[in-house]
C-alpha cells in the first residue's frame, strides 16, 4: 500500500494549484505521470464558475505571483467587470488595482536599489515585474504596450550587464516580438547569433521570427540547416513537428 500511496506524492514536494501548473510540472519533470493524472483530475479550475474566491484571495495574499497565474485572475476580474453584480465588480477592479500597485511598488524599490549598486539581478528583477505589469494589462493595449517599453529601455540602459544568451538576449527578443519590433528583433538575433553561433534557443527564435512575419517556409528550410545542433528534447519535438529530418538522430 505505501508504495502505491508514494506515485501519487510529488517527488520535489511542489503542488500544483491548477490544471496548467500541474501539465507544466510534468513537462518539466516536476512530478511523475501518475501525480499529473491525479492532480489535473482532482483540481477544481480556478477559471470554472463559480469562482474560488478562498483560493484567490491566498493568491492575491502572495507577494510574487507567476505570468500564468496573474494572467489567470486578470482573466477572472475582467469577466467580474463585466457582471452585474456590483460587489463582485468593485472586487474584481480593487483586485487589479492592488496587484498593478504591488509591483510597481517592487519596481520603484528595486530601482532606487540599482541607483547605487546596479547588478545582474536586480535588472532581471526589474523586468520581470515589468513583465507582470504587461501581464496584468494584458486587455489593456496602451498600458501593456507602455510597460514593455519601459522594459525595453530599462534592458538598453543596462544592456553590459544583461548578456546572458538566453536568460537576457533570448528574452528582450521576445518582448520585441510583444511590441512587434521585428526588424530590431532580427537585428539583435544576428548580433548575438555572432556571439553565440550554437545556442540552441537563439536558432529557434530565428525560426519564431520567419513565423510571426509569415514565412512559414522559412521556418522549415532554415531548421533544416540547424538541426544537427539541436539537443533539448524540446527542441527535438519541436523539429519533429515541421518534419525536420535528422531530428530523432541529433
Amino acid at each position: 500500500m505505501q508504495n502505491f500511496r508514494n506515485i501519487f506524492i510529488s517527488k520535489t514536494g511542489f503542488v500544483p494549484r491548477t490544471q496548467a501548473q500541474a501539465l507544466k510540472a510534468y513537462l518539466e519533470d516536476i512530478i511523475g505521470p501518475e501525480y499529473y493524472t491525479y492532480r489535473a483530475v482532482n483540481i477544481h479550475p480556478l477559471l470554472e464558475e463559480p469562482w474560488d474566491f478562498q483560493e484567490i484571495d491566498r493568491l492575491l495574499a502572495k507577494p510574487d505571483l507567476d505570468i500564468e497565474t496573474i494572467q489567470i485572475l486578470i482573466t477572472i476580474f475582467d469577466k467580474m467587470l463585466q457582471l452585474p453584480d456590483k460587489e463582485q465588480a468593485l472586487f474584481a477592479a480593487e483586485s487589479i488595482n492592488a496587484l498593478e500597485q504591488r509591483y510597481l511598488n517592487q519596481i520603484i524599490a528595486l530601482k532606487k536599489k540599482a541607483e547605487t549598486d546596479a547588478d545582474t539581478d536586480t535588472i532581471r528583477a526589474i523586468l520581470q515585474k515589468y513583465q507582470c505589469l504587461a501581464a496584468i494589462n494584458k486587455n489593456r493595449p496602451l498600458l501593456r504596450t507602455f510597460y514593455q517599453k519601459e522594459a525595453q529601455q530599462t534592458f538598453i540602459q543596462y544592456r553590459d550587464l544583461l548578456t546572458d544568451p538566453e536568460k537576457d538576449i533570448a528574452a528582450y527578443i521576445s518582448l520585441l516580438f510583444d511590441l512587434e519590433a521585428m526588424e530590431e528583433a532580427r537585428r539583435e538575433i544576428l548580433a548575438a547569433l555572432q556571439k553565440h553561433p550554437r545556442n540552441e534557443k537563439l536558432h529557434f527564435l530565428v525560426a519564431e521570427l520567419n513565423f510571426r512575419i509569415r514565412s512559414y517556409r522559412e521556418v522549415g528550410t532554415y531548421m533544416n540547416q540547424v538541426v544537427k545542433i539541436v539537443k533539448s528534447k524540446t527542441g527535438k519535438e519541436i523539429c519533429d513537428f515541421w518534419g525536420i529530418q535528422g531530428a530523432r538522430h541529433g
